[in-house]
């Protein structure tokens, strides 16, 4: 259960109490306050950076330290050079901490690059607890290199990653998808099916409707997002494949953005009760169906005759 911002702050505050009655520690030390912090409790911890007691100040200095907090590194790189004993000492510990773990960083994920097994996966643990935002692209391109445990393990690094940069948490779902190996046939036949499922069908059908069942709009949403996710996956591996694969690239990108912005003018209605519902049983995404052949816009397999279906 995630700790809301006045329970952390409720605990800081009683643990300052202990500082400032001669408990050094009482912060720092408090694996409660390590263990449930995230990005969004440094806003509830900054304002003690500038507390007139230097001890609580150290301690503050130290818990950021403790929780790899590089929010606060600008702040805490000044105050090494005009503070007392006691808050530059702390604020020294802090930079280090950063410091070794900027050193430490490339060599676990050189190890999760070539390593198996324990090894691999020792790396991966140690580096969820240090790896920075700039390493997310390394991390991602491993994740797709690897199956299985090891691949579960890698996921583990981008949601800690993530947890620990909120600009990271908007592009969540793009992030922990699987990178896809480059492959210009599969590649192709997504263009395919996901461009006449909108400039064909979603055209035809939706387009011209004010209003929209909730299974309708559920069922274009959620292929838009696949095929965003595609995309995503799909930009770095324009460079493998021919000239044409780019300019469609950027044709599905703009009915994406086209689709999108329609089905959010349009009124959802309730839905009449709900049918057999038509999977994919390549990915188990929702397929489409064009002149007779149902398509996936995730994976680009097709069922030539509907009656495979059911």
């Amino acid at each position: 259960m995630t700790v809301t911002n006045a329970e952390y702050l409720e605990r800081f505050l009683e643990d300052i109490d202990r500082v400032m009655g001669g408990r050094p520690g009482a912060v720092s030390d408090d694996r409660w306050l390590v263990n449930n912090y995230d990005p969004d409790k440094l806003r509830v911890v900054t304002p003690y950076l500038d507390f007139e007691d230097p001890r609580v100040r150290a301690e503050v200095v130290t818990l950021l330290g403790n929780v790899r907090e590089r929010g606060a590194y600008d702040k805490i790189l000044r105050m090494r050079d005009r503070e007392g004993d006691l808050v530059s000492m702390a604020c020294l510990g802090y930079l280090s901490t950063l410091r070794e773990d900027d050193e430490a960083a490339p060599y676990l994920l050189d190890i999760m690059d070539h390593a198996r097994g324990d090894e691999f996966v020792n790396a991966a643990r140690r580096l969820a607890g240090i790896a920075r935002s700039k390493d997310m692209p390394r991390v991602r391109k491993i994740y797709g290199q690897v199956g299985g445990s090891m691949r579960d393990e890698t996921r583990v690094v981008i949601e800690r990653i993530i947890s620990r940069d909120p600009e990271l948490a908007k592009s969540r779902e793009f992030l922990v998808s699987v990178p896809v190996y480059p492959d210009e046939t599969k590649f192709e036949r997504f263009l395919d099916s996901s461009i006449e499922y909108l400039d064909v069908r979603y055209r035809k059908n939706v387009l011209p409707k004010a209003e929209i069942s909730s299974t309708t709009f559920n069922n274009i949403a959620r292929a838009i997002k696949k095929m965003r996710i595609r995309l995503y996956n799909e930009a770095d591996n324009l460079q493998f494949y021919g000239p044409d694969k780019e300019d469609r690239f950027h044709e599905l990108s703009g009915l994406i953005k086209w689709a999108s912005e329609d089905i959010g003018r349009k009124t959802v209605i309730a839905s009449e009760s709900p049918g057999k519902s038509r999977m994919c049983p390549g990915c188990g995404g929702m397929l489409v169906c064009y002149k007779g052949i149902w398509m996936c816009p995730d994976c680009g397999g097709d069922l030539r005759s509907s009656s495979n279906l059911f």
